[in-house]
């Protein structure tokens, strides 16, 4: 099991064990009490830089590709300690294929379909440590050429603070590092990274 398997485990497992004072008013496992800023239901949506990079076993990575990405989450929050949702972010890459007779333009993506949970460790502090896991799909796409993709295993861990700017609104600055592995019969092991640092906006609802 890889290290960046394992922390993400351990990260999710301390997550499981914050104390869930907040219990006056829920709708289900999320807390919408009036008794603090950070509650109810989330949504955010964020822009950034990626660095990607790729390895087939045993090579080695190579070179980071610096591209933009686009990331959309959203979920419900347990307790000022916790809140637990979904995200999904998107990396890609357009550059053009020349076959020596024809210039075909060709998109590569990595795409990371995830369960997040996110810990504060102040209460009244907007930092916090983030980890999950989920799907990886890495695959390249044209109009002329044949798309291939694959699906793997995607993990994440990351770091962000939510600066309050009104009563449910937040600027959010994040740095994440997402690993895949991508395996396939009688084939070498893919390893893809991502290292994405960004900004967005997260809003509660139903306040």
């Amino acid at each position: 099991m890889s290290r960046a398997i394992r922390l993400a485990l351990v990260s999710l497992v301390m997550l499981a064990l914050v104390n869930e004072s907040a219990l006056a008013q829920r709708r289900g496992i999320v807390d919408v009490s009036p008794g603090h800023f950070r509650r109810g239901f989330w949504l955010e949506g964020g822009i950034g830089w990626g660095e990607e990079s790729y390895k087939l076993a045993p090579d080695g990575y190579t070179e980071t590709l610096g591209k933009p990405t686009l990331s959309l989450g959203l979920g419900g929050t347990v307790n000022p300690h916790l809140r637990l949702g979904g995200e999904v972010t998107a990396w890609w890459n357009q550059t053009q294929l020349d076959d020596g007779t024809d210039i075909t333009d060709v998109t590569e993506y990595l795409t990371e379909i995830l369960a997040v949970a996110r810990f504060y460790p102040g209460r009244d502090l907007g930092l916090y440590l983030k980890g999950g896991a989920g799907l990886g799909i890495s695959g390249t796409d044209g109009e002329f050429v044949e798309g291939v993709s694959e699906t793997g295993f995607a993990t994440v861990l990351g770091l962000g603070y939510e600066i309050k700017v009104s009563r449910s609104v937040f600027i959010t600055p994040t740095v994440n590092y997402y690993f895949n592995r991508f395996e396939k019969r009688n084939e070498p092991t893919l390893y893809e990274r991502l290292w994405n640092v960004g900004v967005g906006v997260t809003w509660q609802l139903g306040r």
